[in-house]
């Protein structure tokens, strides 16, 4: 039970693949910098466990601390002054969707301590995971048993990434946009989160409508989440989260659980 236990602990930290995975044979192949079991801390999930895999890359900030200030002038995305993800190439390896999926496979069912499964819902983020992510990848994931979501900024369409037929596009989508509406060509999602104060809900109005709504109790459920800002500006994020939501009442305010917990 203890080794087991110590295996699933290191397979429980976001740390860079190449730490402990040796890149894919296969030509091209993603470029992913973690995979790692964790609980889902936002939205909908939030408490469920999952398996989570960083496409390594983004198109809003490259991820350098030096960037900062000069990645939020050229495309004036708020995110690139508060982002606290570590995305960047370093650390990452190209692996194929054989062999990602695999380890997706094999990071859900380590340190198990009876006979059932491991978590399957794996969660595609980034960097922006929709510059990589494609059909054939949720097709391999779903064929490993997994339920496959993923969370963008919605500057990719979904037809892009994953071509026309929505059958092959992910399972659940959540959407967390860093630029205004006109820079958007996500076409639908599950959920969407405003990160507050830099986004709010008056400079979404279409991109609110394209959530799809959820039945629950023979009722229609719509996910729009404010999110507080993570940071020195916590305190007033929190403030102003609760005054959106009494202000706009189609909205919720969203806690990042996985940091009250303290897991990555």
């Amino acid at each position: 039970m203890l080794s087991a236990l110590a295996e699933r602990r290191d397979l429980n930290r976001e740390s860079p693949l190449a730490d402990r995975l040796a890149p894919d044979a296969t030509p091209g192949g993603y470029r992913v910098r973690a995979i790692w079991q964790t609980l889902q801390g936002e939205g909908a999930f939030a408490g469920y466990p999952a398996v989570f895999v960083r496409f390594a890359g983004c198109n809003l900030w490259s991820g350098d601390e030096a960037h900062r200030r000069r990645d939020h002038a050229r495309l004036g995305a708020a995110c690139a002054l508060f982002c606290d993800t570590d995305f960047r190439k370093a650390g990452s390896v190209r692996i194929g969707p054989d062999a990602l999926a695999a380890h997706v496979r094999q990071v859900a069912d380590a340190g198990r301590l009876d006979d059932s499964p491991g978590p399957r819902l794996a969660v595609l983020t980034g960097g922006e995971p929709l510059l990589q992510a494609d059909a054939l990848l949720v097709t391999t994931l779903r064929a490993e048993g997994f339920a496959v979501a993923v969370e963008t900024n919605g500057t990719v369409a979904l037809a892009d990434a994953f071509g026309p037929d929505p059958a092959h596009w992910p399972d659940w989508v959540a959407c967390s946009p860093k630029l205004p509406e006109s820079h958007l060509n996500i076409e639908a999602m599950d959920e969407l989160k405003l990160v507050v104060p830099a986004y709010t809900p008056d400079a979404y109005p279409t991109l609110a409508a394209r959530v799809r709504p959820q039945r629950l109790g023979g009722r229609e459920v719509f996910y729009r989440w404010l999110q507080p800002e993570d940071g020195p500006r916590l305190a007033e994020a929190r403030r102003v989260a609760v005054a959106l939501a009494e202000a706009h009442p189609s909205w919720r305010v969203s806690v990042q659980t996985h940091k009250v917990l303290g897991v990555d």
